[in-house]
């Protein structure tokens, strides 16, 4: 059984567990789904990142698991055999402690100590509505007293809706392995259609994109990111699945192990991301 704090304003309902990573494991408007529920444990088990909106530190894939900063070489979790790589960290699976919960709001945090990803910081998480918006506000504290890379994404989930538009102008080519190979290129035709409405179903829908615009358009609903934001990341299982990922992210695929392709947080300095949905 998954435990759950609802919160609801107007037509919008969501549910969060805080045992899995303050994912919002349901959002509904007008009682239909707008992301894809989490309803049993086994969906996790056969994919953690498809269901709500789980929480990436650090995002994506980062080659071997390694990466040095600042002079130091540092070894994540090989959470992706088929790559060899960390595939979106582990903060997704911690448990967080609820600090306030009201019938409109919710805020959550977790203290990392250096287990979960190799340097210390609080992520306070907060939900609530706010005009007329579902938001969600992430505030990433270093506590720690070095400096602290990250990236950071939100493998947001959503029912697969007839249509969508997502602000991209580029696209960073991959290798076999799904790491970036360093170069943009331009979209192809089906990728440019991403930008002025394309369908999801029935078509292959997987890239990694430079931003140039932090509010997509899903189905009925707009998703905005804050400027922070500076990719989008798209996934919909081949069309066949019913779901359809648009995933803002801040920094680049591996971006641990590329110049400038991170965050660094000097200590105590705190980085602030919000996101916004709301029915068109």
């Amino acid at each position: 059984m998954i435990k759950t704090y609802e919160i609801k304003s107007g037509l919008w309902q969501a549910k969060i567990s805080a045992e899995l990573g303050a994912n919002v494991v349901s959002l509904k408007y007008d009682g239909k789904d707008v992301f894809v529920p989490l309803e049993n444990m086994e969906q996790l088990t056969a994919n953690p990142y498809i269901q709500g909106a789980p929480i990436l530190l650090p995002a994506n894939r980062t080659a071997d698991g390694k990466f040095s900063f600042e002079g130091k070489a540092y070894q994540l979790e090989i959470t992706e055999a088929s790559t060899g790589a960390n595939l979106h960290g582990i903060v997704h699976r911690q448990a967080f402690t609820v600090i306030e919960h009201g019938r409109d709001k919710i805020t959550l945090s977790f203290e990392n100590k250096g287990l979960a990803y190799p340097f210390f910081f609080v992520l306070t998480v907060t939900y609530y509505f706010e005009n007329g918006a579902f938001a969600q506000r992430y505030d990433i504290k270093n506590n720690g007293s070095c400096n602290m890379p990250f990236t950071f994404a939100l493998h947001t989930t959503f029912v697969e809706p007839e249509s969508f538009s997502v602000p991209i102008d580029a696209c960073h080519k991959k290798n076999e392995k799904h790491l970036p190979i360093g170069s943009y290129f331009p979209l192809n035709e089906q990728e440019s259609r991403y930008v002025t409405g394309s369908p999801s179903k029935d078509l292959m829908v997987s890239g990694y994109y430079r931003a140039c615009g932090h509010t997509a358009y899903v189905g009925d609903f707009s998703y905005t990111a804050s400027d922070n934001f500076n990719h989008w990341i798209l996934f919909n299982g081949a069309g066949k699945r019913g779901l359809l990922c648009v995933e803002p992210q801040c920094g680049a695929v591996n971006g641990l192990n590329i110049e400038g392709g991170c965050k660094v947080l000097a200590p105590n300095e705190t980085e602030t991301l919000f996101t916004f949905i709301k029915k068109t």
